[in-house]
């Protein structure tokens, strides 16, 4: 006759199952943890990889980047008239910047744009932009290789985009006090930045 086992233990039979060991769930549990944060890492390092790349001017392949570039209040003096600078922000994946001078009495914003990368970004960028968001090639613009209006620009608002080797130069010039329809003056306002702005950023 077997004797009872104590209230409170669970009880086995000779010969029976032997009661599983402790912690053989927690460690399967561990190691599947372990291996989904080697997944997450590596998909987020080769992500990385994948989004930055060709994205860096460290392989400059055109005329600029070897040398430090101009800044926007270089340009700004060798301008003369632009209004004061209200932001100047540097470019994160290209060498570069974009600045904004400001008239708020007078309601007049210059834009100035500055990307230096490879050849081929620049030139997929600009014929992207000339193909798809309305830019316009203009022959008569002899800057640089090649450049192209904005879409509809009006005397109230344009700007000129120019492709020149690994570079590419913005300007933009917003004026709410001009005439709706005076728009050659500002693309002579908008060239003659441009002109400044390209050649301040010739290397020396």
């Amino acid at each position: 006759m077997n004797t009872p086992a104590p209230q409170g233990f669970p009880q086995y039979h000779r010969g029976g199952p032997r009661p599983a060991k402790r912690g053989l769930g927690t460690g399967w549990i561990v190691a599947m943890v372990a291996i989904g944060v080697v997944v997450v890492v590596g998909v987020a390092v080769g992500a990385f990889a994948l989004l930055n790349r060709g994205s860096s001017y460290d392989k400059v392949d055109g005329k600029y980047g070897a040398a430090p570039l101009a800044g926007c209040d270089d340009v700004a003096r060798r301008a003369g008239n632009l209004p004061p600078k209200s932001s100047e922000t540097p470019l994160q994946g290209s060498k570069g910047w974009l600045c904004t001078f400001a008239d708020s009495a007078n309601a007049v914003t210059v834009h100035l744009d500055v990307e230096v990368n490879t050849v081929q970004r620049q030139r997929s960028g600009f014929d992207v932009q000339t193909s798809s968001t309305g830019y316009v090639l203009d022959p008569a613009a002899h800057l640089g290789e090649r450049a192209a209006w904005g879409l509809a620009p009006s005397g109230k608002a344009c700007d000129l985009l120019i492709l020149d080797s690994n570079a590419t130069f913005k300007v933009g010039i917003d004026d709410w006090k001009a005439a709706t329809d005076d728009t050659q003056t500002c693309k002579d306002r908008v060239t003659a930045i441009a002109q400044v702005l390209y050649d301040a950023m010739q290397p020396r």
